[in-house]
């Protein structure tokens, strides 16, 4: 949770030491007091005519002439000084200091209790430099705006804000103005992404979200109900790849489409469900020339956004200059784990995956057991780099490569050891097509959730003539990894489950879970130190009872103090960066989560494990161990792929 550490001082009154109900309740005291004075606490105009930022471009003017400037603001920080009192006005151009001086205020200046850090004013001055240099505005009449009846936290504190952090954003953005940067980058990056594909002839279009056949990708969509129609409909897992292609076959020849759609899968720093993509589709072209397309997109989002081609991605450096490498699928695969997918038998698949301790369902295709294999190698790939040569079982609608039907002709961007872009030459045989959604079905039916559904209309569409068409597509996870942020943090608001359905209501079992870090080499005690100190400090938070009854009774009246009621599970992870995995994935399903870092093994000084926690990133934090608490099926699902400890 936040920790709130409020002012102490309040304009004319000493707000240090009450709690935040009290300090609420004082404000709706002061609230009562304006109306009782005539004053509108909430007005519908203000008469601001500078922004604090045009204040500053123009000061010499300004102060030469003297002129009375109006801005308007939310007040922040004050220092107050008797019968003068300095504060700070921020607006979304920055700040500026205002003063407010008794003699030019008169009796207005009694009304300074009245208002509070937080609170949105008017104030209307002339602009002037103070004898330390600051640029300030003097006071001649302020109005209250906004009467804010909340006190601002002052600052946000270490690892386990994270939560509370994402779920009240606007604070976060209030508290750290620099976050807002991160937000207008990230709307540079579509627009560049727009304008390049405009300029190369590209038009955009728009498509239908909701598709009574979930189409165009490998994913589990979301299901609604159309009341209009009374029928229940899939929300896209695409940025609309079928009716893109319906339109090459109506003519359109270089189409995109930039919008949001929804997979109704599982959160982790690269995934979400609900997230911005683009796709475009280019008649008359193949997966050569959408390739060469792609770099120079990529390069010229880069630039236009980041004003760079160099960055660090974790714990890569990427350099998007030049030319791209290509990757052969099949080749790397036999490479780095020694088998050929191409001629190998599913069951000499499985034998491999359980050989290399990798995690599969028995009923999976061919194409997903290869697929779970490639993804051990991605990991350790820089990039910028193509993908190419994918075996056709993982590729449903991509155009087979004609000097090898076994391979079809797709590309995946590889950056920083994940998939950053898609693209093929799209098939356009409607008899292929028709055969691989039946196959997609056949897997649907097998309890595949995944596999694409049968799209009998589009094949249709398909039988009346598709040009050579190239398509291809990115998520917003990539403008995430240029910025080196974690997909939820890129998003302005992302989804939160409910405060009220948090752990500790739940009527289920429940299940304690630690995982420890494999990768930092404990030893025994300091295993078990991890472990205690989780656990400490989950008893210490939980507001969930932990014992059905607090102790039994001997015969002879003596008292033993019962367990715990919930079974506590220690499991092992390689790296820390699956247990920042993790971390966002318990926290996405609303459990309970307590972390352990190398600082805290090392000292017990609160403030130089603040202090060491704020000089780094959270990539760069060494987690021992995490704690997951909650509903025993979400926990064990969200650490089902680690290891008990031994």
């Amino acid at each position: 949770m936040l920790e709130f550490n409020y002012l102490k001082k309040n304009f004319m009154e000493n707000d240090y030491g009450k709690t935040e109900r009290e300090l609420i309740e004082q404000r709706k005291k002061k609230l009562r007091e304006l109306a009782s004075q005539g004053i509108n606490p909430y007005p519908s105009k203000s008469n601001r005519n500078f922004s604090t930022a045009q204040v500053r471009d123009k000061e010499d003017k300004l102060i030469s002439e003297k002129k009375e400037v109006t801005v308007a603001g939310r007040l922040m920080a004050e220092r107050g000084h008797g019968k003068l009192v300095f504060a700070d006005l921020l607006d979304e151009s920055g700040k500026i200091q205002i003063v407010f001086k008794e003699d030019i205020l008169g009796e207005a200046f009694e009304n300074l209790h009245l208002i509070d850090p937080g609170d949105f004013i008017e104030a209307t001055g002339t602009v002037f430099t103070t004898k330390a240099g600051e640029l300030s505005i003097e006071v001649k009449s302020f109005k209250v705006l906004t009467k804010a009846l909340r006190p601002l936290p002052e600052k946000w504190y270490g690892l386990k804000d994270e939560e509370t952090r994402l779920r009240k954003r606007y604070l976060e953005f209030l508290l750290e103005p620099e976050l807002k940067n991160l937000f207008e980058k990230k709307a540079k990056f579509w627009q560049s992404t727009r304008n390049f594909l405009i300029n190369k002839g590209f038009l955009e279009v728009e498509t239908p979200v909701f598709e009574t056949t979930a189409g165009g990708a490998d994913a589990n969509p979301f299901i609604t109900h159309h009341n209009a129609l009374d029928i229940d409909v899939y929300l896209r897992i695409s940025m609309g790849e079928l009716w893109q292609k319906r339109l090459m076959v109506a003519g359109f020849e270089k189409t995109f489409e930039i919008g949001r759609q929804f997979r109704n899968e599982g959160i982790s720093r690269e995934h979400l469900q609900d997230y911005s993509q683009m796709e475009f589709y280019w008649a008359y072209a193949n997966y050569e020339d959408s390739m060469n397309l792609v770099r120079e997109m990529y390069q010229y989002v880069a630039q236009e956004t980041f004003g760079t081609l160099k960055f660090k991605i974790n714990e890569f450096d990427v350099d998007l200059s030049g030319e791209w490498p290509k990757i052969d699928y099949t080749g790397i695969i036999k490479e780095k784990i020694g088998i050929d997918v191409l001629s190998s038998s599913d069951e000499e698949i499985k034998a491999k995956l359980r050989e290399l301790g990798l995690k599969f369902n028995e009923k999976d295709r061919r194409g997903r057991l290869i697929d779970i294999l490639w993804k051990q190698i991605r990991k350790s790939i820089a990039g910028p780099a193509f993908l190419i040569n994918h075996p056709v079982e993982v590729s449903p609608l991509a155009k087979r490569k004609t000097d090898d039907p076994r391979l079809v002709e797709r590309y995946q961007v590889i950056l920083a050891g994940s998939e950053m872009g898609n693209g093929y030459s799209e098939l356009n045989d409607p008899i292929d097509q028709a055969e691989r959604f039946r196959e997609q079905a056949k897997m649907r039916e097998e309890g595949d959730t995944e596999a694409q559904m049968n799209d009998y209309d589009f094949v249709e569409a398909l039988e009346y003539g598709m040009p050579p068409t190239t398509g291809f597509g990115c998520s917003e996870r990539l403008f995430s990894f240029l910025a080196n942020r974690s997909v939820r943090e890129a998003v302005l608001f992302p989804l939160m489950k409910p405060v009220d359905k948090k752990i500790g209501k739940s009527k289920n079992t429940e299940l304690v879970t630690v995982v420890l870090n494999k990768e930092a080499n404990l030893n025994n005690w300091q295993k078990l130190n991890t472990v205690a100190h989780l656990n400490a400090s989950f008893a210490a938070r939980t507001k969930n009872p932990l014992f059905v009854q607090d102790a039994i009774t001997t015969k002879d009246k003596s008292e033993i103090k019962l367990n715990i009621q919930h079974a506590i599970i220690i499991k092992e992870a390689d790296s820390g960066k699956e247990l920042i995995d993790l971390i966002d994935t318990a926290k996405s399903e609303g459990l309970e989560v307590c972390e352990f870092i190398r600082e805290m093994i090392e000292t017990s000084d609160d403030k130089k494990i603040a202090a060491s926690a704020l000089n780094k990133d959270i990539s760069d934090i060494e987690f021992l161990g995490v704690l997951v608490y909650g509903e025993k099926r979400k926990v064990e699902e969200v650490t089902s792929k680690f290891n008990l400890v031994k």
